[in-house]
């Protein structure tokens, strides 16, 4: 049973891929037809950060306190805490190693990259960690191909305040596909010791309550949150 579910899901996750890329190509197809004011957008401008240096060259930083861009953060860093500290917390076999660290050492992590294998750059790397009373948000930006190695570098650096790494199918994806593209550069990385998978943790929670175990599915049925666009 638990192979099929993780075969139906990855069949989903392929699909959704799919139909992404396609409206990637739509969209790019369009832009191209839009007068050369509105084709692009400037990453300064979508995006305020600042250069910033790495071990491997430069890249582009955007760290913010999360409650800046986005107005439930506060509350949702709250609870977030609340529950850390809840008894409660530590019945679940899945999460349970988190309640060992204290919050300000658990690195939330999710890439963007373009493409599926370890053959293809990432481009972005986000972060999420409670530092200071407050959630940041940290995100590290390759600007193009050259800047990858500045990104992953960065990301070493920052990993090694941490304990705990936290995800969303990064045993699978995130973690491996990190590996690889570091060892391109000669570069290595060390993630936190303890890595929990979240979407591990949903299929043992969530079980079959939902239609599948994609991370937009359960911010729908879970988080009633429903996603303007794919940014």
């Amino acid at each position: 049973d638990t192979m099929a579910r993780r075969t139906a899901d990855l069949k989903r996750e392929l699909d959704e891929l799919k139909k992404r890329a396609e409206d990637v190509f739509a969209g790019k197809r369009a832009c191209a037809s839009l007068p050369a004011a509105h084709a692009a957008v400037r990453l300064a401008e979508a995006a305020r950060g600042e250069e910033s240096v790495s071990g491997a060259g430069t890249y582009y930083r955007v760290l913010a306190d999360a409650a800046s861009i986005w107005p439930e953060a506060a509350s949702f860093h709250r609870e977030y805490l609340e529950a850390l500290g809840a008894p409660l917390f530590s019945s679940g076999a899945s999460l349970g190693p988190l309640k060992a660290f204290d919050p300000g050492r658990i690195l939330y992590l999710d890439i963007e990259t373009t493409g599926l294998g370890g053959a293809t750059p990432l481009f972005l790397i986000g972060l999420m960690y409670s530092s200071g009373g407050a959630l940041v948000a940290d995100q590290l930006f390759a600007r193009d191909y050259s800047e990858e190695a500045a990104v992953l570098a960065a990301l070493a650096e920052t990993a090694r305040r941490f304990d705990a790494l936290v995800t969303y199918n990064g045993l699978s994806f995130d973690a491996p596909f990190i590996r690889d593209r570091a060892a391109v550069h000669r570069l290595s990385f060390t993630p936190p010791a303890v890595h929990v998978d979240l979407l591990l943790v949903a299929r043992s929670v969530v079980g079959g309550r939902t239609p599948n175990h994609r991370l937009q599915t359960l911010e729908t049925h879970l988080c009633k949150r429903v996603r303007r666009g794919d940014i």
